[in-house]
C-alpha cells in the first residue's frame, strides 16, 4: 500500500499534477443546474439515454405505435442546458430488434436485427445531430455472429464478437457499404476482452489468449479505419493469475493503458484485485497485479474489523511472496484518461442467487423484470455504454442485483497504482450487473456519485486523504408540486467537463388536489454541476 503521508512524497506531488489536469481551482460546491421532464404513461416503453458530451444528450425509444405497417421510433435532442432542440420519428420494420447504440462525431448510430437470429442482417440508422439527416445502412451477413462490442470510427462501424465462440471483428465501411473481416482473429480459447475507439480515428482490440496451457498472454492489437494492422503489443502472463476483464485507453495519451481484474484458479468470476500495464512492443513488460487489500480505501465497504484484517493479510501474503484468498464480485466500469494519468472506476456487487452462465443471456425479451418499475424493461435505459452484451464478464446476472462498493482507483501515467476512493452504496440494487455510479475529478477532489431513491448521494476525496460525504435532495421548481415517488433504477452519469447528469422515472404529487389519482408520471434528467 502506497503511503501518501509525506508531504513531498513525488507520487503525492505527481497526484496533485494528475489531479489538476482534470480540474480547475476552487472548493466543490454541487448544485442541480437544470431539469428535463416530459409525461410518461405507466404503458410507455423506457427511453435509451445516449450522452453526447458537451453537445447534449439523445433520447432514443419506441413508441410502441404503428404506421403503414411500420413501427415509429422516437428520437429527441437536449442541448447542455436540457432544452429540447428538435424531435423526430423514425419508421422502421417492426420485425427489428435493437442491438446497441453509439454517438460519433455528429452522429447518433442505433444498430438492429432484423430478426432474432445472430446470423440475421443487420440494419443501421444513422441521425445527424445538426440537420436531423437520416442514413440507413444495411450490414450483411453470412455466418452466426454474436456481438459483444460496437465502435463507430469516421465513416466506419466495428462490429466485435464471437463466431462458433472464436472472437472476431468485422468493419462495415459507411461510403461504399463494404463489410470486411479484420484477419488475425478466429482463434480457439481466446476472449475479446475489449474493443475501443481511439481518438486518432484508430481502434484497439484486447484479447486474452490461453489456448497454450504454460502460456498466457494479454495482446493488443491497434488497426486503422480499413483494418491494417499499426501495432501488435504481447504480455506475457503470470501461470498462477486468471485474466477477468481488461479495458485499454483511447490515445489522449501517446501510450496505450491496460488495466482489468484479475483472480486465481480457473473457474472463479470473482476478483482478487487490479491489474495495470504500460504497452510497450519493443521491449518486455511487467504487469503490475494489486490485491484489493493493497488499495487504501477499497475495502472500507467492509466492517472496519474485516477491513483491518484482509489488509493484514495481504501484507502477510505479499511478504511471504503468495496471494491472499479474499475476491470479490467487481466490474470495470469506466476509465477516464488524462495527459497525466488514468482513473478507473470499478463497481462491487453481490450477485443473485441464480447466475445465467450464458453469456446470450437475452436483453431483448421485455417481459422480464428483476425489481419494481411501474415502465416495463427497456435494459438499454441504464446502458451508458455501447456494449450489446455484458462485456466485462462472461457471466451476467439475471435477477436483482445488490450494488456493494464504488472505486476510483488512480494510475500515473506509466501505469502505477497511485490511490484510491471508495464510496459504499446503500442498499442500491439493479437488473444485472451494469454501471450504476460515476465520477469525476476536479478542484482537487474525487467526486463519486450514485443516485437512490429521491436523492443523490456523493463521496469526495482529496489530496491528502480527506474524505467527505454529501446529499443532494431532487426537487421541482413548481411549489405546487412535490416528487411523491422514484423509481430504484435511476443513475448517474458523468456528462461532460464537470457536469454529471441523472435520470429516472417520477410521481409527481399535486398539491393543490386532495385525490388520490391527483398526480402525473414523468421521465427526468437532471443535471449536477461540481464548480
Amino acid at each position: 500500500m502506497i503511503n501518501l503521508n509525506s508531504r513531498y512524497h513525488p507520487l503525492k506531488v505527481l497526484l496533485i499534477c494528475m489531479i489538476c489536469a482534470f480540474t480547475t481551482i476552487s472548493y466543490a460546491q454541487i448544485k442541480l443546474d437544470g431539469r428535463y421532464e416530459r409525461e410518461q404513461k405507466t404503458s410507455d416503453p423506457e427511453f435509451i439515454v445516449i450522452s453526447m458530451e458537451e453537445n447534449g444528450i439523445a433520447l432514443v425509444r419506441n413508441t410502441d405505435k404503428y404506421q403503414d405497417g411500420k413501427q415509429l421510433w422516437e428520437v429527441i435532442a437536449l442541448d447542455t442546458d436540457l432544452k429540447e432542440t428538435w424531435s423526430l420519428q423514425m419508421d422502421i420494420e417492426s420485425r427489428l430488434r435493437l442491438v446497441g447504440y453509439e454517438y460519433n462525431n455528429d452522429w447518433i448510430y442505433i444498430l438492429y436485427r432484423t430478426s432474432e437470429h445472430e446470423a440475421s442482417d443487420l440494419n443501421l440508422f444513422a441521425i445527424h445531430r445538426i440537420n436531423q439527416e437520416i442514413k440507413r445502412y444495411s450490414i450483411k451477413q453470412e455466418v452466426s455472429f454474436k456481438i459483444t462490442h460496437l465502435d463507430v470510427l469516421q465513416n466506419v462501424i466495428v462490429l466485435g464478437g464471437y463466431v462458433n465462440s472464436e472472437p472476431a471483428i468485422l468493419i462495415h465501411d459507411l461510403a461504399t457499404e463494404n463489410l470486411k473481416i479484420v484477419p488475425g482473429f478466429f482463434a480457439s480459447n481466446s476472449e475479446l476482452l475489449d474493443l475501443r475507439a481511439n481518438v486518432n480515428n484508430t481502434f484497439n482490440a484486447l484479447i486474452l489468449d490461453q489456448k497454450n496451457k504454460l502460456q498466457k498472454r494479454l495482446i493488443l492489437k491497434t488497426f486503422d479505419s480499413t483494418g491494417a494492422l499499426l501495432l501488435e503489443n504481447i504480455v506475457e502472463l503470470d501461470l498462477n493469475r486468471t485474466i477477468l476483464s481488461g479495458m485499454t485507453s483511447t490515445l489522449i495519451n501517446d501510450d496505450l493503458f491496460i488495466t482489468g481484474t484479475w483472480t486465481t484458479g480457473n473457474t472463479s468470476r470473482s476478483a482478487t484485485g487490479i491489474y495495470s500495464v504500460l504497452a510497450d512492443p519493443f521491449n518486455k513488460q511487467t504487469i503490475n497485479y494489486y490485491d484489493y487489500g493493497q488499495l487504501a480505501n477499497f475495502l472500507t465497504y467492509q466492517s472496519p474489523k474485516k477491513a483491518a484484517k484482509l489488509k493484514q493479510r495481504s501484507m502477510e501474503a505479499k511478504a511471504a511472496g503468495t496471494i491472499p484468498e479474499f475476491k470479490a464480485y467487481s466490474s470495470i466500469m469506466r476509465l477516464d484518461e488524462k495527459p497525466d494519468g488514468y482513473a478507473l472506476l470499478t463497481e462491487v456487487y453481490q450477485p443473485t442467487s441464480s447466475i445465467n452462465t450464458n453469456d446470450l443471456w437475452d436483453y431483448y425479451y421485455p417481459n422480464y423484470y428483476g425489481g419494481y418499475s411501474p415502465y416495463g424493461y427497456n435494459p438499454f435505459s441504464t446502458r451508458y455504454y455501447n456494449r450489446p452484451y455484458q462485456y466485462n464478464s462472461s457471466s451476467v446476472q439475471a435477477g436483482e442485483t445488490k450494488i456493494l462498493n464504488a472505486a476510483v482507483i488512480l494510475f500515473d501515467k506509466n501505469g502505477n497504482l497511485v490511490s484510491d476512493y471508495s464510496m459504499t452504496l446503500r442498499d442500491k440494487k439493479s437488473n444485472g450487473v451494469e454501471q450504476t455510479s460515476d465520477f469525476l475529478v476536479n478542484n482537487g477532489n474525487v467526486t463519486m456519485a450514485y443516485k437512490k431513491e429521491k436523492e443523490v448521494l456523493f463521496t469526495r476525496g482529496n489530496i491528502d486523504g480527506q474524505i467527505e460525504s454529501d446529499t443532494l435532495t431532487l426537487t421541482i421548481d413548481n411549489p405546487e408540486e412535490i416528487i411523491r415517488t422514484d423509481t430504484e433504477d435511476s443513475f448517474v452519469r458523468h456528462w461532460y467537463s464537470n457536469h454529471m447528469f441523472i435520470w429516472g422515472y417520477q410521481r409527481i404529487k399535486i398539491l393543490s388536489q386532495d385525490s388520490d389519482t391527483s398526480h402525473r408520471d414523468v421521465f427526468y434528467i437532471n443535471k449536477i454541476s461540481v464548480d
